[in-house]
């Protein structure tokens, strides 16, 4: 018997119906699928769920390259799938037009996200171009807006945000329909590239923060494909697994200690990473972003020629 859990980053939406399948199922063999990208099973309270049952046999599919289990069985699916639909892109969008220094793109209505969209437009907004799709006036979404996690991770950015949120949702002039799962990582960049022409600097924010996971979405893949460097609110050593893969980040630039942390302590960490950069001058910026084009280049090849290394071994 299958189950596919829809994750959040620290809690399974479809609670109730898994322990009702659960209950169920008791000694059978059943499968449980996480989701479509790779969140840490431990941390979203998986297994500590499954050890209150006995069951013949239990498959977790997930797409967690850094999942483990003594007990239960592992399968890791299309660990790489958004790095492996890469394709070559124009070179008429490999450039910055100097218009805006930070860039966010964002969907779902994460708590990082939110508080991030809402720290560039209070503190930055002459120097960001900041997208939020979700509608804070459709009741439906509003259920999906993580303002109880951001309260617990920066009372200050829930103050922020409250300024915003009748703003919401906030599109990108230069981007086209956005439409998620189109054609995987082409069919982002597709979308959305016309608006990397006017910033520099791409603040991503992947799905999962919490945890022992890493998981490369169209979010990051994005950026290396467009030659923009970014900053990434992921999961810790995220940037170490990057790395590892034979892909290179901008530590030659700025600070990227926040790699090291996870949670509250990374949110607050790339706040200040952006404070910070958003002192530059703009000769300081040209200069940078010339320094850099070896490292643009480099991650943009690798993802064509799909030459990175698959194999990680886990911090």
């Amino acid at each position: 018997m299958n189950f596919r859990i829809k994750p959040a980053d620290t809690f399974i939406w479809n609670y109730d119906d898994l322990v009702n399948f659960l209950i169920a199922n008791q000694g059978q063999q059943i499968i449980i699928e996480n989701g479509t990208e790779g969140c840490c099973a431990r941390t979203i309270g998986l297994y500590q769920l499954l050890d209150q049952f006995q069951f013949e046999s239990v498959t977790i599919k997930t797409s967690n390259p850094l999942e483990q289990h003594d007990r239960y069985h592992i399968e890791i699916f299309l660990p790489w799938k958004f790095l492996s639909s890469a394709q070559p892109v124009d070179k008429q969008w490999h450039i910055w037009n100097k218009n805006q220094l930070f860039g966010a793109v964002y969907g779902r209505p994460l708590w990082h996200r939110l508080g991030l969209a809402a720290h560039l437009i209070a503190n930055h907004s002459d120097k960001s171009s900041v997208g939020l799709t979700a509608n804070a006036e459709d009741q439906d979404q509003r259920k999906l807006f993580e303002l109880t996690e951001l309260w617990q991770h920066s009372p200050g950015s829930l103050k922020q945000f409250a300024n915003i949120a009748d703003r919401l949702p906030l599109y990108h002039n230069d981007v086209e329909t956005y439409t998620p799962g189109l054609h995987l990582t082409n069919g982002y960049v597709a979308q959305t590239q016309r608006v990397y022409q006017n910033f520099l600097i791409d603040v991503v924010a992947e799905t999962f923060t919490a945890g022992n996971c890493f998981f490369v979405t169209e979010k990051t893949v994005r950026p290396m494909l467009l030659k923009k460097p970014f900053i990434v609110m992921g999961s810790m050593n995220y940037l170490d697994y990057l790395h590892q893969m034979g892909f290179r980040t901008f530590s030659d630039f700025w600070d990227e200690h926040y790699d090291g942390y996870s949670g509250t302590e990374r949110y607050h960490r790339i706040i200040n990473l952006i404070d910070n950069l958003a002192q530059k001058k703009l000769d300081e910026l040209e200069t940078m972003y010339l320094d850099m084009q070896y490292t643009l280049d480099h991650n943009y090849d690798l993802l064509l020629t799909q030459c990175y290394k698959k194999g990680i071994k886990q911090l």
